[in-house]
């Protein structure tokens, strides 16, 4: 059933589990690079060569009108999203991890949520307006006959993933089943019969042309029948393919897998492996294809790894529809004011933006180097570090449009890993085996430090004078003084690996590092203290001029309002997404990570919030029985924070209401019935409860 704004008691129920377009546009992280989105893709859809969508893994919902050209993101949640489905450009589906299903009616200006299951749902087609499958993990189909105002279970017989349906009517329908086996129904998924196609692959996409023709594609086969299923052959084989999808529009199709796309003009007799257009060398993504879309005679839509979309158009050539520059891992990344800002990663690659991260420019310095820092004391000064077999440093005086080496003589052994200036004259180089090398004149000539032992050094960061710290392996912190020349080793209580480091002034610093570990000094480094082990590791931290509110990147993305005694983790999905981190204010910043990933920030001074409507909690926060199963008696409980109608209803599989259990106004607050199942047969039934007109539906066992 619809969420309709009006629905007070239901957004107070939910948690208010209705977003809307604007807000879902005002989250904190944002795609700049790759564009629209560098998360995987798991589905893509276009109804015809204008209107797509797409879904993440990170939970996000893109849309484009004009062919792909642009893409607005329209839902973004912290469940990742598997499979797209719309009907014509007003209304659609989604749906994903942990049995989330979002609906649209209104072209995803708002949404509606459900949980009509606990596995992951995997894949969503309708074959008209009112009949719609999906399918999912623990051999899960779903069934709705009245346009998803209700859902089904239905019995696959199959406990292994239904990764994909495919119906003709609402009667004939295929699904992907047990190895070398498809799902077939007549009776509109009453029953399910397994066809055994001689091939012994996992098929994950199938699709068929009306109720005879059919493909299915699993491995490194596509196979076709011409009997409904009751015959299978194989029809094309590429080694090391892993075909993931197929579609049709009337002769032309497309299977998508690890090596891209094959193709069909002739209604699948013959197929081919097209040439898709090449990756610069060095970028991080292969050509793995999860979904592909085609949505008339004359195009193909493919997408997949690292927000990979390419379009096929009616004379046979191939277009990159997204990351239109490199998808290199990015190593570092910095600003000088909010407009300039740059990043830099393997294989020499260097960007640009100069319109805070609208836009990026990117260059190639030597694709035999990796570049790991970056820093621009000045709009115009800049310099890198990396490493090949040797560490090199490069220098800019033109704010990036051109680059000299200037690497020492005396680099570290295998490479440089951070560089840090205090002006565009002082600066300093770490990395590899313990090497420290550093300037006073701009690059014109370097001084190498010697003493510090062997352990790899991993970042460097002046304070607001000449004073700054060297962080590493083994515990390693490390305090220099341009002024006085002194350079010493001092102690902190922690062996692990410190990455992150962060100088708020002379005397305040943070450094982080494995294990979530994060230490303090407010005197310069006389006294290290450990304020926090989270168990996360982190790679880079950053704080506000209070010293207060900071953010931490790594495996997880966390803020703290404490200096970093207590840690809160995002709920964003940015586990393991950004590397570095460099911010303005607490309110405006930028992040980099693998696979050319450049996320912005920007938020109020609250932080990291959740958007104003908040995200759908998994089920048991609205609605649940306990025990489930259950043989003598189940409890069901849910919980009002507002007055309103409710009615709770039992139903048995085939949709006939067997028992209510409540119906009239209840006070907010939580509420508990008792279901006696002395008078009810075993088997599979549903709880729906419909509080202030909105419903939500779940699955209940009786066992003997």
């Amino acid at each position: 059933m619809f969420i309709n704004n009006s629905s007070k008691c239901f957004a107070l129920l939910w948690a208010v589990l209705l977003f809307s377009g604007a807000a879902m546009a005002e989250s904190s992280w944002s795609w700049q690079h790759p564009y629209p989105t560098g998360s995987r893709i798991n589905g893509i859809q276009f109804i015809n060569n204008s209107d797509g969508w797409i879904v993440t893994e990170l939970g996000a919902l893109f849309c484009t009108d004009d062919g792909g050209v642009i893409w607005e993101e329209l839902y973004r949640g912290d469940k990742k999203l598997e499979s797209v489905f719309f009907l014509n450009t007003s209304e659609g589906w989604a749906c994903g991890e942990d049995g989330i299903l979002i609906h649209t009616v209104d072209g995803g200006a708002n949404w509606a949520f459900t949980y009509p299951s606990s596995q992951d749902l995997l894949s969503i087609e309708f074959s008209d307006e009112n009949y719609g499958t999906i399918g999912g993990y623990g051999g899960t189909i779903l069934r709705t006959m009245n346009g998803g105002a209700s859902w089904q279970y239905q019995g696959s017989g199959i406990t292994s993933p239904i990764y994909d349906v495919s119906f003709v009517n609402p009667s004939t329908g295929w699904a992907t089943g047990t190895t070398g086996n498809i799902l077939s129904t007549s009776t509109g998924g009453a029953f399910w019969e397994e066809q055994n196609t001689g091939i012994s692959v996992n098929y994950t996409g199938v699709h068929f042309i009306d109720d005879s023709c059919g493909f299915a594609v699993g491995g490194d086969y596509i196979a076709s029948t011409d009997e409904g299923g009751n015959a299978w052959s194989a029809v094309y084989q590429q080694s090391g393919a892993d075909f993931s999808d197929v579609d049709f529009s009337g002769d032309l199709g497309a299977a998508s897998g690890k090596d891209g796309v094959a193709v069909t003009v002739n209604g699948g007799e013959y197929w081919l492996a097209e040439t898709l257009p090449p990756q610069p060398p060095g970028s991080a993504s292969a050509y793995y294809l999860y979904s592909v879309s085609v949505p008339g005679a004359s195009r193909i839509l493919s997408a997949g790894l690292s927000g990979l979309i390419f379009s096929r158009n009616s004379s046979g050539d191939w277009s990159q529809l997204s990351s239109h520059t490199t998808l290199r891992n990015l190593n570092g990344i910095t600003h000088f004011d909010e407009n300039h800002v740059w990043a830099c990663g393997n294989y020499g690659v260097i960007m640009a933006s100069g319109d805070g991260g609208v836009n990026w420019e990117s260059q190639v310095i030597d694709i035999n180097f990796d570049l790991e820092d970056i820093c621009f004391p000045t709009v115009l000064v800049g310099y890198c570090v990396g490493s090949s077999d040797v560490g090199i440093i490069l220098k800019t005086v033109d704010g990036g449009g051109s680059w000299t080496d200037i690497t020492p003589s005396v680099p570290a052994e295998n490479g440089l890993y951070s560089v840090d200036f205090m002006n565009e004259d002082c600066g300093v180089a770490v990395g590899s085996a313990g090497g420290i090398v550093y300037t006073t004149d701009g690059g014109a000539s370097w001084t190498e430090k010697t003493g510090f032992g062997s352990d790899g050094l991993t970042n460097v960061r002046f304070g607001d004078t000449d004073r700054g710290w060297i962080v590493g392996g083994s515990g390693k912190i490390i305090c220099f003084d341009f002024n006085s020349d002194s350079w010493s080793e001092q102690t902190s209580s922690m062996s692990n690996t410190f990455h992150g480091l962060f100088a708020l002034n002379a005397d305040t610093v943070w450094t982080v590092g494995w294990n979530g570990t994060v230490v303090r000094t407010l005197n310069a480094g006389l006294n290290w203290e450990t304020i926090a082990v989270t168990g996360k590791d982190y790679s880079d931290v950053w704080f506000d001029s209070n010293g207060l509110y900071g953010y931490f990147t790594g495996q997880q993305f966390g803020q703290t309002s404490d200096g970093g005694f207590n840690i809160t983790h995002s709920s964003y999905g940015l586990e393991n997404l950004l590397s570095r981190i460099t911010f303005i204010d607490f309110n405006h910043g930028w992040g980099c990570g693998n696979s050319g990933r450049i996320l912005s920030f920007a938020e109020n001074t609250t932080g990291i919030t959740e958007p104003e409507h908040s995200i759908p909690q998994a089920p048991g926060n609205t609605i649940f029985s306990s025990p489930n199963p259950f043989s003598v008696s189940s409890t069901v409980s849910f919980a009002l924070p507002a007055e309103c109608h409710v009615t709770l209803d039992l139903y048995d599989l085939t949709g006939r209401k067997i028992q209510t259990l409540h119906a009239g106004n209840l006070p907010g607050g939580e509420h508990n019935f008792i279901l006696s199942g002395t008078d009810l047969p075993p088997g599979t039934y549903f709880l729906r409860l419909n509080a202030g007109g909105i419903t939500e539906t779940r699955p209940l066992i009786r066992i003997p």
